[in-house]
């Protein structure tokens, strides 16, 4: 590589490196300032998973099954989607309380990448590396996209990886060559298979425009050229199986597949409103879960992209092939039918239009040509560009400011007016600026470098309307809390039992979050066997089964610990409750718990669960372990009830008399917590540091047999008078039970971290071996080092048959669907060599 080649890569890189510490700095971002932005997605779960990488890379111990994911799930679909960039190995440089300032480090590094990656492109298709070209370069790295998502990092990848594939693409169109396609595609895939599944689609869009440009279709070899180009992409999306199939495998055991008709109806996803996104400002972090595209390129490249279409300079056949592409792009957009199909076929919960980056850079790249033509040599061009990249802002600002005040004046509700006025008029300004210094530019080239400079204003001041809505995490506060809990957490983990739980549920971690930080993901991030999780991956059958014992979930990406009882830890194994309370940690040992296999009776073979009876499902799975009908959780007396209105509210009085001696545990589905209140004996019961908003068991107190107790209950729900709201739960039985399950359980001797659970077992006549860890596929079982049938039981855990007599007993797991990705990726790539081998041979 030449001088000036080095001189203007390393150029792109440190004048975005700049850029993006300016916007860190002035925010107070680690590593300028002690925030951080522990906000959001980086916050509740890539910070959690990048630990877990980092712990791994650190400790050289790769194990592709966590417990620590709920109660114990394939990592790799977590690997897939959020941890395989690249970037990722800097984590090892970082203690696992410095990972959050790892985050910003890596976020930092990947957007200066981007100006180099989008540097590479304009000197490859326009055969020039000029200062200019940092115009572009700084407008794509910082596009809306980014600006709106850049806390999304492991979606960074993608912005790297767009402007190799399209000079990919480039290649094969005009010198027919398809190494760097290949490679593009498939490592887009690799880093982050969702985003490069868009890549995908672009390169066909791409390929379509640079087939009509360069005349392709007008040749006599173009059947050739498009047939190797389609090989190409199918050897690469196949070559990168190692990672899809795997993926598609753990994927489809999630709730993603779930299917929607609406999300597939030809109807618009925004309107005029959207225009807004061209300006500054056009959305914050506040609006991250339901915004327009964001597509903000700058006043510069927006009056570029309107003089392309304007201007005399440019041919109409230029222009017809430019609207195919950014209209192709624009539609996919605004139809839901194709928003959907770039979205892998799925609706995206919050965070909308993720493939708007790449509308920002066909945009950027057709301005690119409007400024290589020469289009600011015509005043009237730009006269007549600036005025209508003003009025396309004008028309989303009034959009936005006039429809809703129409409807509040209709009556017919009250807008949420979330937009900023300021940043309509700084967008004003700064396209008048931007029109006028592209004037000015005609006269004298020096004007270049203002024009930079306004461009860097405009992304430095769209990025802060995001950051400034954004709440900030501490990291001085992180660093010393980590280490504090995680000192507790080792502790603990050193006195329990191997395969035993640990519930943290309520962490000193929340002084160091803007927001409510709910402990989902502590297990992952302290390495302990848990049960809670907050992650796109969560298996499904995993989340019902847990729902349906009263566990409380808000969303299909989210289990909590909260709801459970004696009777739910003491099958899932959990030994400890963590919590900190006064700057003080707390240990609770539970229950004399059994560890995560213990014997049964074969009655768990025929248990089903049904929805919305949590506690009358534990009590019959009690039973059906115990292998009697005893009755475990017994139903209160309700004396009576009664029913008062109280602020627009109803509240309840009921009157009870408890039939058992224990824990006395309330559910109804659904609830919420949050807007109710609930007291016993005339003393609030606390629902939870989490807030609850639909079905979870509540635990009411302790009571001893016919005990009259009397329950209130303000809530907007209807309830009735339902002796199976109250239950209690007989203790001196449960706890008989509990010491049989004990003293007959798997005495565990691996540490669950290799993908193995070993241990053995006495078993005093031929009986189930439960085992409260989820059922897969990818578990072989071998009593005795012979292998035996693995049973779904409890709707979603497992269970061998044992022998009577002394086992040892051995699980292990692999990753279903990785054998074959790996079989499939290696043909693969043998076959794109061989291929390219003899079409190079074939052509000489």
């Amino acid at each position: 590589m030449s001088k000036r080649n080095i001189l203007y890569y390393s150029g792109a890189f440190f004048l975005n490196l700049v850029i993006i510490s300016i916007i860190f700095a002035y925010a107070g971002l680690v590593p300028f300032g002690s925030n951080n932005f522990l906000s959001s997605d980086l916050g509740t779960q890539y910070l959690t998973f990048l630990t877990e990488l980092r712990r791994q890379l650190v400790s050289g111990n790769f194990h592709l099954y966590l417990f620590s994911q709920s109660l114990g799930d394939n990592f790799f679909p977590v690997i897939s989607y959020y941890l395989l960039s690249p970037f990722n190995l800097l984590l090892v440089l970082f203690s696992p309380k410095g990972v959050p300032a790892a985050a910003n480090i890596i976020i930092m590094l990947k957007i200066s990448t981007m100006g180099v990656a989008m540097a590479y492109f304009l000197k490859e298709y326009f055969q020039k590396n000029i200062v200019a070209n940092y115009m572009f370069t700084i407008a794509y790295s910082f596009c809306g996209f980014v600006a709106s998502y850049f806390y999304d990092l492991m979606w960074l990848d993608a912005l790297i990886m767009l402007p190799l594939v399209a000079v990919g693409v480039m290649h094969v169109v005009k010198e027919q060559k398809y190494v760097l396609y290949y490679f593009s595609i498939l490592l887009a895939i690799i880093f982050n298979y969702y985003l490069g599944y868009m890549l995908c689609i672009f390169s066909v869009c791409f390929f379509i425009y640079l087939s009509l440009e360069n005349n392709l279709f007008q040749t006599n070899g173009k059947w050739r050229v498009i047939r190797n180009y389609l090989v190409t992409s199918i050897l690469a999306g196949f070559s990168s199986a190692v990672v899809l199939v795997p993926t598609l495998v753990g994927m489809l055991k999630t709730a993603k597949t779930s299917f929607d008709v609406l999300n597939y109806l030809p109807s618009a996803r925004f309107g005029l409103e959207a225009l807004t996104e061209l300006g500054i400002g056009g959305n914050t972090f506040d609006q991250r879960l339901e915004h327009g595209p964001s597509v903000f390129m700058t006043s510069t490249i927006l009056i570029l992209v309107i003089a392309f279409f304007v201007s005399d300079r440019i041919s109409n056949k230029d222009k017809w092939y430019s609207t195919l592409l950014i209209g192709t792009l624009l539609v996919s957009m605004f139809v839901t039918t194709f928003n959907t199909v770039w979205h892998m076929f799925q609706n995206p919960a919050g965070f909308p239009f993720r493939n708007s980056f790449i509308f920002s850079f066909a945009c950027i790249f057709i301005a690119y040509k409007a400024f290589d033509s020469g289009v600011f040599h015509d005043a009237g061009t730009i006269i007549k560009s600036t005025c209508l990249a003003g009025i396309l802002v004008c028309i989303g600002y009034s959009t936005e400011w006039l429809l809703p005040r129409i409807i509040e004046e209709l009556g017919f509700g009250t807008p949420n007016r979330q937009y900023d006025g300021r940043y309509f008029w700084l967008s004003i300004v700064c396209i008048i600026i931007s029109g006028l210094i592209l004037l000015a530019l005609n006269r004298n080239r020096k004007f270049l470098s203002i024009i930079i400079l306004m461009i860097t204003f405009e992304v430095i001041a769209n990025f802060n309307s995001v950051i400034s809505t954004a709440g900030f995490g501490n990291q001085l506060v992180y660093r010393a809390e980590f280490a504090k809990e995680d000192a507790i957490l080792k502790n603990v983990k050193d006195r329990s039992h191997l395969g035993h739980r640990i519930i943290v549920s309520k962490s000193g971690l929340n002084k160091a979050f803007p927001e409510k930080y709910n402990n989902y993901n502590d297990p992952i991030l302290f390495n302990i066997n848990g049960v809670s999780l907050y992650s796109s991956t969560l298996n499904q059958d995993t989340l019902t089964m847990m729902h349906n014992l009263g566990y409380y979930s808000l969303n299909v990406r989210r289990v909590s610990y909260f709801g459970g009882t004696n009777l739910t830890n003491a099958l899932l194994g959990v030994y400890y409750r963590v919590r900190q309370w006064d700057n003080h940690y707390y240990v609770e040992e539970n229950y004399n718990a059994p560890t995560l296999g213990f014997l049964v009776s074969p009655d768990v073979y025929g248990f089903k669960m049904y929805s919305k009876r949590a506690l009358d499902n534990q009590d019959r799975l009690w039973q059906s372990l115990s292998g009697n009908s005893y009755e475990y959780l017994k139903n209160a007396s309700v004396n009576s009830m009664q029913q008062a209105n109280v602020k627009n509210k109803t509240l309840y009085t009921y009157q009870l008399t408890t039939r058992a001696s224990g824990p006395m545990y309330f559910y109804v589905s659904p609830m919420n917590y949050d807007k109710a209140k609930i007291y016993v004996n005339g003393k609030e019961v606390k629902t939870s540091s989490i807030n609850v908003y639909s079905a979870a068991t509540l635990r009411l107190g302790h009571f001893k047999k016919n005990t009259r107790v009397e329950v209130k209950i303000l809530t907007n729900k209807s309830l009735d008078l339902n002796p199976e709201y109250f239950q209690s739960l007989d203790q001196k039985a449960f706890l008989e039970s509990l010491r049989n399950f004990r003293s007959n359980s798997l005495k565990i001797t691996s540490d669950l971290n290799h993908d193995t659970v070993r241990g053995t077992i006495d078993v005093q006549k031929d009986s189930p071996l439960l085992l409260s860890i989820p059922y897969d596929n990818g578990w072989n079982a071998y009593v005795d080092g012979k292998k035996v049938k693995l049973h779904k039981v409890v709707d979603n855990l497992m269970a061998i048959d044992l022998k009577t007599g002394h086992h040892k007993v051995v699980l292990n797991y692999q990753v279903p669907g990785l054998k074959l990705g790996w079989i499939i990726s290696a043909v693969s790539v043998g076959m794109f060599f061989s291929f390219n081998y003899l079409r190079k041979k074939k052509e000489a």
